[in-house]
């Protein structure tokens, strides 16, 4: 009845990106296809413009394959995790990929398309900046998914005692601020005001899944456990999201039969 192709744009294996991405495929219950970029070449657009007249990007990698099974598929499913508040190298380096496919016959038009974003923090413009990608390329949006990871510093090795870890960060520019001579003048009471605002959110997130240690200094002596990585598979909401998403693409592609 159809095709579907899902893409993944995290680097990490067997990722929150990839499980989201591959929950909808599964819930299509049509003929699929996975592919995750970290594990492919696909470079950059070098924006030398020679796919104007044909359609085809010249650049000899792996989104010669990859572009053929975007055109092949009657919908596609791109996920991405945030990272430093946008979408991953891989991703972007996907999407401007597509540029050689929108040149004077927009050849993705019509087809049905889905997103999903992993992260915490710029989730929303993440997911908007993908969705619009994907309607001016021609996509008909069926939907949206935003889930929740674990950062890096989880499974990076030193995290747990980093003076630079995401969650000892705020704590130690808190603390200097705490204890400087300025943190008397406005500006810096308002910074202080709004750090404790992000401490109480970070500790909210992180309930569960960070313990900080009784011997916990982060100015000199960092010290926390990370008792479990995050992981969408306990996120019942966004995983049953995930699977609407896949019925609606199978309704939608059933309708055009």
């Amino acid at each position: 009845m159809g095709k579907v192709l899902g893409i993944s744009g995290s680097p990490v294996k067997d990722s929150n990106t990839d499980t989201l991405v591959k929950t909808i495929l599964e819930s299509t219950g049509l003929d699929q296809d996975f592919v995750k970029l970290s594990e492919i070449e696909v470079a950059p657009c070098r924006a030398c413009k020679k796919c104007a007249y044909t359609n085809q990007c010249v650049w000899d990698d792996d989104f010669k394959w990859l572009s053929q099974m975007v055109l092949d598929a009657d919908a596609l499913v791109i996920g991405t995790p945030v990272m430093y508040g946008s979408a991953s190298g891989f991703t972007k380096a996907f999407i401007e990929r597509l540029w050689s496919l929108r040149h004077v016959k927009l050849l993705t038009q019509g087809k049905i398309g889905a997103t999903a974003v992993v992260g915490w923090v710029s989730t929303e413009d993440v997911i908007n900046w993908l969705n619009q990608v994907m309607m001016v390329s021609g996509f008909k949006l069926v939907g949206s998914v935003i889930g929740h990871g674990s950062p890096g510093c989880f499974t990076c090795g030193p995290g747990e005692t980093c003076s630079y870890s995401i969650w000892n960060s705020l704590k130690k520019t808190y603390k200097i601020l705490e204890s400087s001579s300025i943190k008397n003048q406005p500006e810096s009471m308002e910074k202080v005001k709004e750090i404790e605002k992000m401490m109480d959110s970070q500790e909210n997130i992180y309930k569960g899944y960070l313990e900080e240690l009784a011997d916990n200094d982060p100015l000199k002596n960092p010290s926390y456990n990370v008792l479990k990585c995050i992981s969408v598979k306990d996120q019942p909401e966004t995983m049953e999201k995930a699977k609407g998403i896949g019925k609606l693409i199978y309704a939608k592609l059933k309708s055009k039969e």
